[in-house]
């Protein structure tokens, strides 16, 4: 018996758009495991049709379950179907051996399950069809009502290919297509990937043993994850791991790596085997695959899923070359003529620093909303982001250098590139200029304002949910991914990954080139803010109301080293440092300052008496510093200890703002803002930036600048200072 399952929760708990889970059912045995949060308004057309097109004559079809990354691949086989159901996810692989249906049994069960949806829709939620997926539903449903259509079958003309390694350590394959898949799919136009599943094998080759290992299954597949985990073992060997382990494309035994010695264990077998030689054969298998399939349809070398693996493997080549290293003579001028982003030298100053004297600078006035802007200090100038516009400024004069405003949200990053969204396209920027890098179709979702610029792609936010990765070169969107659920997300990047998390409770690990999930952490409260790096971790907070917690994982696999759990309110954002971690809030109405070590136990725990919070945190030499929403600071050793604490400046602004340490000097941010000795806690100089003070930031001449909430942005510059010499 044949049967398409669609889930009931989302009768019961209406969402727009409607996520369930999406079974299919062979004699009671589902062979879609994993995809229970489905968006229905766009599995259930694309399964429907694509048996409709079966019926109709059509030779082959696929449906993607985007959220379990299953692909399922139907053929005509006869009088029957054949099923293969692919996992793009880790690993990816066939799940079970191809299946034979009834293809008219299959076509029953398809049209019972696209007629109950379309019912079940007109009635629990008839406006959240949109017009397009309902169209292609009912045309389908159409297909399906009649008569079955038998193509004449061609015949095959069948395929044997072994390709041996070049080198070792070195992986070959061997492509067995008896049913000519290579050749007939592609020219029928076919999906992409039914293109792409013929049968084979890989192994892997080593000095001492020239079948170490092998891999039954569609080559293309194990060569798909061979080199999902060469860029994984690549970033080990770069960050200098004493060992590595790995089970190769998913499958039994385990690889055990030791980075040091060169030496490998495999099935209790010993052999020499240098991790960038493997990284190296990993890559090669993808690129010599791709060649012997072009050779054999050489309309498959426009695949796209067949593109983006040499694509893959062309790019994890390209960094494994050595760096080209410089002259010590002109790396040493290159050093002193090019001080990295974001560095200042300490005042000079003959004695103890006393006093310091700032100036008005300049002024600009009327920035747009005000009140949820951000302001960078990037190379070219000050840059001023906000939901709806963008702009940069000379900070020495303050003379406009480009803006860029849109009606569906924009988008800055610090280094001046940006992303400007109109209901029908977004248009890319580069710094100063009023044309446009590039222009691309938009999908109308509000954008940004976040931007963050790795590896040659831009990540944002759209609709404050969606994860997109944009390639800043040509605005192509390589992914995007959706959370179910979830109304608010917060994006960050920990090396090799993009972490999203949201308020729904779920975290995301992302690999940064194809968007592919990598883990998927699950919390039973929500995300409060974007993930923060702790080495090769990260540290994340979730709560809701009193209920806090701190999440410590690691940020390549996923797996939670410990949570914290404890009542703290108005949670500030954890300060990493060292083997410890620190975390300011209100408990039991006193604020107080919290520090972990890096096994989840608490090392002490300090009340601040800084006022109600929200707090934020600052990292000093053998301390930290808090300050509080009314100006007031405190400096707290490592040891637990309170070194010096400052009182309030004024009233209280609406969010506590980063205290900034520039050139030796603390600016603590307030109604007034202070410059503070960092070691004593003398106050230097008061700045008055008034109670709406909504951003501040400092440049390398430690020259202020202030944003307050009626969009006035002022700068002022450091006039002068004095110091007490001793003798």
């Amino acid at each position: 018996m044949i049967r398409f399952r669609i889930g009931h929760r989302w009768k019961r708990e209406p969402a727009d758009p409607p996520h369930d889970s999406v079974a299919l059912d062979l004699d009671g045995v589902n062979v879609l495991p994993g995809a229970v949060e489905e968006p229905l308004v766009e599995a259930v057309p694309a399964l429907v049709g694509a048996v409709a097109t079966l019926h109709a004559g059509g030779r082959l079809a696929q449906a993607s379950l985007a959220e379990a990354h299953l692909e399922l691949v139907l053929r005509r086989s006869g009088a029957d179907i054949e099923l293969q159901v692919a996992s793009l996810s880790r690993p990816a692989r066939l799940l079970r051996p191809p299946l034979k249906l009834d293809a008219e049994e299959l076509a029953e069960a398809a049209r019972v399950c696209g007629q109950g949806f379309l019912d079940d829709m007109a009635r629990v939620a008839p406006r959240m069809l949109p017009e397009t997926h309902g169209q292609a539903l009912e045309r389908a449903l159409r297909q399906l009502e009649e008569p079955p259509r038998h193509p004449e079958e061609l015949r095959p003309q069948p395929f044997t290919r072994r390709v041996a390694p070049p080198t070792l350590p070195g992986f070959g394959f061997a492509l067995e297509d008896a049913e000519d898949v290579l050749r007939r799919s592609a020219r029928e136009k076919g999906p992409a990937l039914a293109s792409l599943l013929c049968p084979g094998e890989v192994w892997l080759s080593l000095p001492e043993s020239p079948v170490a290992w092998r891999a039954p299954g569609p080559p293309f597949l194990t060569a798909l994850e061979l080199a999902r985990q060469a860029a994984e073992l690549a970033r080990a060997v770069e960050l200098g791991e004493p060992r590595y382990s790995f089970e190769p494309s998913g499958l039994r035994p385990e690889l055990m790596l030791d980075l040091k010695t060169g030496e490998a264990r495999l099935g209790g077998a010993t052999f020499p085997l240098q991790g960038k030689a493997l990284v190296a054969a990993m890559y090669h298998l993808g690129q010599a695959l791709a060649v012997a399939m072009s050779e054999r349809e050489r309309s498959l070398a426009n695949n796209p899923y067949l593109v983006e693996l040499t694509e893959r493997c062309r790019e994890g080549l390209s960094h494994l070359r050595e760096a080209v290293q410089p002259a010590e003579e002109s790396a040493a001028a290159v050093a002193r003529s090019a001080p990295s982003a974001g560095s200042s030298r300490p005042l000079k100053v003959p004695g103890r620093l006393r006093r310091l004297r700032f100036e008005n600078l300049w002024e600009q006035r009327k920035l747009t909303d005000a009140s949820e802007g951000r302001l960078m200090m990037g190379r070219q100038g000050l840059v001023y982001s906000s939901p709806r516009m963008a702009c940069a400024f000379d900070r020495k004069t303050g003379k406009q250098l480009w803006r860029r405003a849109a009606t569906h949200g924009v988008a800055a990053s610090a280094d001046g590139y940006s992303l400007a969204a109109s209901a029908v396209r977004v248009c890319g920027f580069e710094g100063k200029g009023a044309g446009a890098l590039w222009l691309r179709n938009h999908d109308g979702l509000r954008l940004g304002p976040l931007l963050l610029r790795q590896y040659g792609m831009l990540f944002t936010l759209s609709d404050d949910r969606v994860a997109l990765a944009i390639n800043e070169v040509t605005g192509r969107e390589m992914w995007r991914l959706a959370p179910p659920r979830t109304r608010r997300s917060y994006l960050g990047i920990h090396a090799h990954r993009a972490l999203l998390a949201t308020d729904s409770g779920y975290l995301y690990g992302l690999g940064m080139a194809d968007g592919q999930v990598r883990f998927r952490i699950s919390a039973s409260l929500p995300f409060l803010g974007p993930p923060v790096p702790w080495g090769r971790r990260f540290v994340a907070t979730l709560g809701q109301g009193s209920n806090f917690a701190l999440l410590l994982s690691d940020a390549h696999t996923g797996e939670a080293v410990w949570t914290y759990e404890t009542s703290l309110s108005l949670p500030s954002t954890p300060l990493p440092s060292g083997k410890r971690v620190y975390v300011a809030g209100e408990l039991e109405g006193e604020g107080v300052l919290l520090c972990l070590d890096a096994n989840g136990q608490t090392r002490w725990q300090r009340v601040l008496h800084l006022g109600p919070g929200p707090f934020a945190l600052a990292r000093l030499p053998g301390a930290v510093l808090v300050t509080s929403a009314l100006g007031a600071a405190a400096r707290i050793s490592d040891a637990g200890e309170v070194d010096w604490r400052v009182g309030a400046s004024g009233e209280q602004l609406t969010r506590a703002l980063q205290p900034i340490i520039s050139r030796g000097v603390v600016l603590v941010p307030g109604e007034r803002v202070r410059a503070v000795d960092p070691d004593s806690g003398d106050v230097l100089a008061e700045v008055r930036a008034g109670a709406g003070l909504m951003a501040l930031q400092s440049d390398t001449r430690l020259n202020l600048y202030f944003l307050d909430e009626l969009g006035t942005l002022s700068a002022y510059r450091l006039g002068s200072h004095f110091a007490v010499v001793e003798n």
